[in-house]
């Protein structure tokens, strides 16, 4: 199938994020937006490249930077908390919509590292019709910064920025795919294990083995696009792979 790319921008608390959005040749079934890690943003290739097959399956894709990240605006080291970072989310969910002319479209949510940690953070608030989550932290004392971080991050990340414990949010998620790579250096894999035990059903948990955080192995990355593909696919209203019609 044909898609098409659209540059977007959406206002957060005054900061103009900017963000890709992929299109279906049709009308799409669904809108999934992506969130990115803590140090990527939205150029991530694995992220482009999910996208580009979201849109062949016709779901829209939105890909975005967050405030302080990429082309967006702020500053990194002293804009980025989980705070705003949902609220990042949250107006890109409130307002793309409407900018696509489609206020009731379903929304999905795909969440890499930090990233998915944002999208347990707001699925209360969005009631997305499926989640899907790469290496996410449940909290902060979970992520292992690397080494070659800025020094001012690692002391705001320490001091302030970015504590947070989701656990309690992770009891009201379902229709969730976690995926976790087994030695992943930054997060540990037990995360995984952690957000599949107190998440719903319907849920599944992918394993990903000798997995690191960035996913590096190209069969590793085939297989989480794929099925994070199919498991938005499975759940997305109207589409004939929807395993509830």
């Amino acid at each position: 199938m044909k898609t098409t790319t659209r540059n977007v921008s959406v206002d957060a608390d005054g900061l103009i994020l900017s963000g890709i959005l992929h299109l279906p040749s049709c009308t799409p079934l669904a809108l999934i937006v992506g969130c990115h890690g803590l140090m990527a943003d939205k150029t991530s290739p694995k992220q482009i490249d999910l996208a580009r097959q979201c849109a062949e399956k016709e779901m829209a894709y939105f890909r975005f930077d967050h405030r302080g990240c990429g082309e967006s605006e702020g500053d990194f080291e002293t804009d980025t908390t989980l705070e705003g970072r949902t609220t990042d989310l949250l107006a890109v969910v409130r307002e793309l919509p409407a900018i696509m002319d489609r206020e009731d479209i379903p929304i999905g949510l795909f969440g890499s590292s930090l990233g998915g940690t944002v999208c347990l953070s707001a699925a209360s608030r969005i009631q997305p019709f499926s989640i899907v989550t790469l290496a996410a932290p449940v909290q902060r004392q979970a992520i292992h910064l690397p080494e070659h971080s800025p020094e001012s991050l690692k002391t705001e990340f320490r001091q302030n920025g970015l504590h947070f414990d989701i656990t309690d949010d992770l009891h009201n998620i379902h229709h969730i795919l976690v995926i976790h790579g087994d030695e992943d250096e930054t997060v540990p894999v037990q995360n995984a294990h952690l957000i599949y035990k107190l998440s719903c059903e319907p849920k599944k948990l992918l394993i990903l083995r000798n997995g690191d955080h960035r996913i590096t192995d190209e069969i590793h990355q085939k297989q989480y696009t794929h099925d994070t593909v199919q498991w938005f696919k499975a759940y997305c209203p109207g589409s004939s792979e929807n395993e509830n019609n």
